[in-house]
């Protein structure tokens, strides 16, 4: 399989952070959640997709 060059690159930052943070996760929480916090609304979150609800026939 070719390597892709941007799974590499997301790889090395992920890397890169877990070194500033001594590879506690506690730390990378930190830094995961400060992180968030800065972009703010340029972040995206999606609705989630709600199953359909299907009701069943009674019986008896």
């Amino acid at each position: 399989m070719k390597p892709d060059p941007i799974v590499k690159e997301v790889r090395n930052i992920r890397h890169e952070i877990d070194r500033e943070c001594q590879g506690d996760p506690e730390k990378y929480y930190e830094h995961v959640k400060d992180f968030q916090q800065k972009l703010g609304a340029r972040l995206v979150r999606r609705k989630p997709n709600l199953l359909p609800v299907i009701p069943q026939k009674k019986t008896g």
